[in-house]
């Protein structure tokens, strides 16, 4: 595994597709109160930008002085709090490289796919991956028994029927409960550097379509997404030929999207295709329409001419360079890593996959 002293922040925002949220006004419409507000962010912000924390403090009595429900408010405030737990416990882990593995709370000790998904995990956490997983019984109890518990992440999930978090995680300071499945699945992408699928129902399938979704959009950042397939079946594979006969020969998705995919046969062959992935790429931010993609390290003179041939609709100004390191990097501690930057045509983030894997290949 190439281990990265820093990891860069993990953007599932609208910082992607350079736009803000619309804001009317930060004011309360009481001026006394607007001046102990921004007191108060100014006080409390620490290392954060205190008009952020301002914002946050002036939405939360807006809401509150407004006309919603009161369960709209509560469901608003049980949100906040779960975002923040999840990021109090991720945060000592933050600059390890971490993969999220989904797959059927029923399938059984005694079946193939629990038997690989154990045997992925422990391949990845020996390489020095921690593993993120819905905390349940199935293919989760079967990834986090591989990862051991020192290695395991479980994002368990409150339903109206008994549900109770696997032996591995029970009681971890890496376990939580949540409420909401949306911010569940929210903290499964953002938190993850790579998805790993096994066989799964409603869920698993809810789960893919929705990071394939956000990746195809630009609202995630790219990472792998690799589809497991247990020995002797062809559960990925046959979903994959659906896709490609129902939404690509339809002209629904572009052949392009289907590079978000990769459909493997073992778990050292998931794992190498997650390794390849970081071979050379860290990770990359925006410029308003220019892309910055930072590298662990620089790439040949002949494979930049070949990104400028083949990557002409993704690259319309002409306008790739590489660049030793950047001291303007929003994350200063990155800054030191070299970069390629260019004007990035919008829209075609399966290219940028595309693409992505061209450095690693240099």
């Amino acid at each position: 595994m190439n281990k990265p002293e820093i990891l860069a922040t993990r953007d599932l925002d609208s910082r992607t597709a350079g736009s803000t949220t619309t804001r009317t006004t930060d004011s309360t419409g009481n001026t006394d109160l607007d001046a102990r507000l921004d007191a108060v962010a100014h006080h409390f912000c620490g290392r954060h930008d205190p008009a952020i924390v301002r914002r946050l403090l002036g939405d939360v009595l807006r809401a509150a002085a407004g006309n919603i429900e009161e369960h709209d408010l509560e469901m608003m405030g049980r949100t906040v709090q779960e975002m923040l737990q999840a990021d109090e416990m991720f945060m000592p882990y933050r600059n390890v490289r971490k993969i999220t593995c989904f797959g059927s709370a029923r399938i059984k000790e005694d079946e193939p796919a629990y038997q690989q998904a154990r045997q992925f995990a422990q391949l990845a956490a020996k390489q020095g991956y921690m593993i993120i997983t819905g905390g349940g019984p199935g293919i989760m109890q079967a990834c986090n028994e591989g990862a051991t518990e020192h290695f395991s992440f479980g994002l368990n999930i409150t339903l109206p029927y008994e549900q109770h978090a696997n032996h591995v995680v029970d009681g971890s300071d890496k376990m939580m409960n949540f409420y909401y499945f949306y911010t569940r699945k929210l903290n499964f992408l953002k938190q993850t550097d790579a998805l790993v699928a096994f066989p799964g129902g409603f869920g698993t399938m809810d789960e893919i379509y929705e990071c394939i979704t956000l990746m195809q959009t630009g609202k995630s950042t790219i990472f792998p997404i690799v589809l497991l397939d247990p020995p002797g079946e062809t559960f990925w594979s046959r979903w994959e030929r659906f896709i490609r006969k129902e939404l690509l020969d339809a002209g629904l998705i572009s052949p392009e999207d289907m590079s978000l995919l990769y459909v493997s046969k073992s778990p050292e062959d998931a794992l190498s295709a997650i390794e390849r992935f970081y071979r050379r790429f860290h990770s990359y931010y925006f410029l308003e329409e220019l892309i910055v993609i930072r590298l662990m390290q620089t790439i040949s003179d002949a494979t930049i001419a070949w990104i400028r041939e083949s990557f002409a609709d993704l690259i319309p100004h002409d306008d790739l360079k590489q660049a030793d390191a950047d001291p303007t990097d929003p994350e200063q501690l990155l800054a030191r890593l070299p970069r390629l930057s260019f004007t990035l045509k919008r829209g075609s983030y399966s290219r940028l996959k595309e693409l992505i894997e061209v450095i690693n290949d240099d």
